[in-house]
Order: C-alpha cells, then sequence, then structure tokens
C-alpha cells in the first residue's frame, strides 16, 4: 500500500504565503468597493435630501428654510456642547419633510467621528449659508438668495453638503458645529466643505465631498477648489465683489 504523504512545513509556508500575496493584493480592491458603496448611500441621502427639499420649495411660495433652523428650531445648535445637540429632537421647517432618519448621516462620515472635533454628531449634511431668510429678521444674514425665483442658474448653486469633522490649514477655521455650511473667500477660510471621500494617496485631507444642488441633482466636489474661490461661487448667489 502506498503511504499518504502529508504536506512538509516548506510547502506549508509556501502555501500560506501565496494566500498572504493574494489577500495583500484583493484588500485594496474590497476596501475601494466599501467606500463605492458607502458613497451610493450617501448619494441617495442627497437625492433625498433634494426631492424633500423641492416640496418644501413648492410648499412654502419658493422660500428656502432658514439655514440655522431647519433641522432643529433652537438656533443651529451653534456654540452648543454636543452632549446637548444629542438631546435635541429634530423639528425645525424641514424636518416635516425629512421624517426618514436614517438620511442623515453618511456611513463614511460615521468613521471619522472617533477622532473628530464633534464626536457626537448626528447629523453630517448642512445648508448653505448664503439661501434662505432668518425667521427671526426676515432677511439672509450673509447677503444671500431667499426665494428660489431670484436664483439665475439653481443647477450651480449647491443646497446642501457634507461638511468636514475636523479643521484644514488654509481650508478652514471651523469644524460641523451647526447646521449651515459657509464659504468664504479663499483668503478668509471659514467652513470646510468634506475630504473624506475618494483621497488621494489616502490623504484625507485632499478629498472629496457629496453635495446637491437646488435644481435637485446630486454631484461630488474637491474641498482644495476652495483655494482658488471655485467652492465660493457654487455657494454664493450674488455675482458681485465680496463684502464683508
Amino acid at each position: 500500500m502506498n503511504k499518504r504523504r502529508g504536506f512538509t512545513l516548506i510547502e506549508l509556508l509556501v502555501v500560506i504565503a501565496i494566500i498572504a500575496l493574494l489577500m495583500s493584493m484583493l484588500l485594496p480592491a474590497l476596501n475601494r468597493v466599501k467606500e463605492q458603496a458607502k458613497m451610493v448611500v450617501c448619494r441617495s441621502n442627497l437625492h433625498q435630501y433634494g426631492i424633500a427639499s423641492r416640496i418644501y420649495l413648492d410648499d412654502n411660495e419658493a422660500r428656502f428654510p432658514d439655514p440655522y433652523t431647519w433641522l432643529y428650531t433652537e438656533g443651529g445648535t451653534g456654540g452648543k456642547p454636543w452632549e446637548e445637540i444629542m438631546k435635541l429632537k429634530p423639528d425645525g421647517s424641514l424636518w416635516p419633510y425629512l421624517r426618514a432618519k436614517n438620511v442623515h448621516m453618511c456611513k463614511s462620515f460615521k468613521s471619522f467621528l472617533g477622532y473628530s472635533a464633534t464626536p457626537y454628531a448626528q447629523f453630517s449634511y448642512s445648508m448653505n449659508a448664503y439661501l434662505g431668510e432668518r425667521e427671526n429678521d426676515g432677511e439672509n444674514a450673509f447677503g444671500g438668495i431667499i426665494k428660489e425665483t431670484e436664483l439665475k442658474k439653481p443647477s450651480r448653486i449647491f443646497f446642501f453638503s457634507e461638511e468636514n469633522t475636523w479643521l484644514i490649514e488654509g481650508l478652514s477655521d471651523y469644524v460641523l458645529n451647526d447646521t449651515n455650511l459657509l464659504v468664504y473667500p479663499p483668503d478668509k477660510p471659514k467652513d470646510c466643505f468634506a475630504t473624506y471621500h475618494n483621497p488621494p494617496s489616502g490623504d484625507f485631507n485632499k478629498g472629496s465631498a457629496n453635495l446637491v444642488f437646488v435644481d435637485g441633482h446630486v454631484d461630488s466636489v474637491a474641498a482644495d477648489e476652495q483655494l482658488d474661490g471655485g467652492n465660493l461661487k457654487m455657494a454664493w448667489p450674488r455675482q458681485t465683489p465680496w463684502k464683508d
């Protein structure tokens, strides 16, 4: 009878090495697929935001919601400790149109909460601060647009976008700390579009954000376009020189 011959130690080590090599080649691809899946969900969330905003505008004579109180009536949460924000119940003007709680947080955003400056965030999308009237004074705080009918090119002005949770020198002086995103000229950094999607060479300070425009279409933008003023044009509808 032939004797059964098992694997030698060398053969086992070779097999293990081959498996390890294959895994090292597959994991980056799997991670990319996983991130792309998250991005698809995020874009779907923003698509829902676009639909809800469209219905809101139709119901309110084309008036944009207050960028500070569209989600929470308590002033957009700015300046409040995040422990307190967690206790707030959504009750803003746009909330009745966005009651699906699972559309307010991008899954990629959740990955950064552990080391961000906003570990208790309950939402990852911010409204364009240059749209909408302040409910307490009847005008836009930053000289922006109150009614959709005032917009010449709604397909070029963003409505909601992902916002960063950490500071980036030259791009932002503030992290996600309220419900609106305020873009300033390149030499005056303020808020910053998210940078955690598709980061080049793994640099999460140079990635891109998903956003939905006033006309309802969803797209992405590189945050560093803020450096040449591109993102300001996309945020600020007034075609006049910047004024403080």
